[in-house]
């Protein structure tokens, strides 16, 4: 296994940046704890370990880890949630997954604040990117869902996503370094582990490349939505500028509001229309496109097309007013 930490660290720190590591004590966290302790940014590094109180062997995993924090003198940052409690008072909608990721971005940016960075390294790796991939491919119909994780998004960075758990597992064990592991990730009766244990192995049988293939797949949709988000961006831009300089409308250049003639919209192929429309929903909602399905989205280019003038179109936060023959958001 190639894999060289220094690298990855000049490539995206500064010589005395702190390095926010969240830090689980399973095999692909503790692989990096370990290799940055071999590196020379070991006097950087800060270990973040958040207890969502879910499991008895989450406490004894809080004790490790200030127990290797006194030996090996990397500083460390540790919280505790009952998650389980939280949800069932105050989000009792929500996934038990969904808020116990929440809570703990929380204390991470939280730590980001403390320590004035902007980057936080965790260790997910080739296989949580394939499972990632399928785990949506079957809940979700959006490109942004099949791409799921990146080496950088927003503050996160993921440096291991080419390397394969085995491979991971192969190092520790071979190098007698501990770590420990989550008899939660074995219950297939959860779905998320159904798939890891019983169903994306079977592709082996197809093609034991298939990992790599995916990974492809998954970089090359990367190219394809961020082509997509430029012609977007790109074609919301000129109209403005277009219908700005027209002096047709009275446009106030401080107000929020963008605009696009109808004409023009019409001339751009299918998909950009729709992608136009999922673009204008992201940024109303909270850059979330979680509750847009098809049927609005055509909903809306229908409404673009009606023949009454003055009317109005409202999607969750989205809002749309056709003015004669633009539509302001």
């Amino acid at each position: 296994m190639e894999f060289n930490i220094e690298h990855f660290l000049e490539k995206h720190y500064n010589e005395n940046e702190k390095i926010i590591l969240a830090c689980s004590t399973w095999p692909d966290s503790m692989f990096l704890l370990y290799k940055i302790l071999e590196s020379k940014y070991k006097k950087n590094l800060v270990v973040c370990y958040f207890n969502h109180k879910l499991r008895k062997e989450a406490d004894d995993e809080e004790k490790w880890i200030e127990e290797l924090w006194k030996k090996e003198w990397f500083t460390v940052e540790i919280a505790d949630c009952e998650v389980e409690k939280i949800r069932d008072q105050f989000y009792p909608s929500k996934w038990l997954e969904e808020v116990a990721r929440e809570k703990r971005y929380a204390f991470l940016n939280a730590i980001l604040n403390i320590y004035n960075a902007d980057k936080i390294i965790t260790g997910h790796h080739l296989d949580d990117k394939i499972e990632t991939f399928f785990f949506n491919l079957v809940r979700w119909t959006k490109l942004t869902w099949l791409i799921n994780m990146k080496e950088k998004s927003g503050p996160i960075l993921r440096p291991l996503l080419n390397i394969e758990k085995k491979d991971i597992l192969k190092y520790l064990d071979e190098n007698n370094l501990k770590y420990n592991t989550d008899n939660t990730n074995f219950d297939t009766k959860l779905s998320r582990n159904n798939l890891r244990h019983n169903i994306i192995p079977l592709f082996e049988n197809i093609n034991s490349n298939y990992k790599n293939n995916i990974n492809n797949l998954s970089n090359y949709l990367e190219e394809v939505k961020d082509f997509i988000d430029t012609e977007v961006k790109n074609f919301l831009y000129e109209q403005w500028i277009k219908i700005f300089n027209s002096c047709k409308y009275k446009i106030n250049t401080l107000s929020i509001n963008w605009y696009f003639y109808i004409e023009d919209f019409n001339k751009l192929s299918k998909l950009l229309q729709k992608e136009i429309i999922r673009h204008i929903f992201y940024i109303s909602n909270w850059k979330s496109t979680i509750w847009l399905t098809e049927s609005n989205i055509n909903e809306v280019i229908k409404f673009i097309n009606w023949k009454n003038n003055k009317t109005v179109k409202e999607i969750k936060e989205m809002k749309l007013k056709k003015d004669n023959e633009i539509i302001i958001f």
